[in-house]
């Protein structure tokens, strides 16, 4: 009768061993995963606005073959720059909202020139030789 209380004891023993293993396991894992996927997130986020930012180069470069005036061209240059000053905000803010609280923690910026540190300091981390901050 005592082994059986023994090997009853050794296996509950057992189970929770592997509860507190498989959540400590767990939580690595989910700090990996959330870390990597953060930075791919930001490398995204500063590839489109690099796009934009082109896009609106060459938008710049068609008002001036149309012959548009300096004046125009200036005054679409500054809703251009509120605009992507404000869609760089937005995003940072509905991205750092968007983190579970379980994670808010690791979240090492707060605006989108913090962000943009954040990465090319990963970014040279890893390797990278690319600067996103535009």
């Amino acid at each position: 009768m005592e082994s059986f209380f023994y090997l009853f004891m050794a296996f509950v023993c057992g189970i929770i061993f592997n509860v507190f293993w498989g959540a400590t396991l767990g939580l690595g894992y989910g700090t990996l995963l959330f870390k990597n996927t953060a930075t791919d997130c930001l490398l995204m986020m500063t590839k489109n606005i690099q796009s934009i930012f082109e896009i609106h180069q060459l938008k710049y470069m068609a008002l001036k073959m149309m012959e548009r005036e300096e004046r125009y061209i200036e005054f679409q240059k500054k809703i251009d720059e509120n605009e992507i000053k404000s869609l760089k905000n937005t995003v940072i803010r509905n991205y750092i909202n968007s983190v579970p609280s379980r994670y808010k923690n690791m979240v090492q910026f707060h605006d989108w020139d913090s962000a943009v540190l954040y990465l090319n300091n990963i970014l040279q981390h890893k390797g990278g030789q690319n600067d996103y901050n535009k």
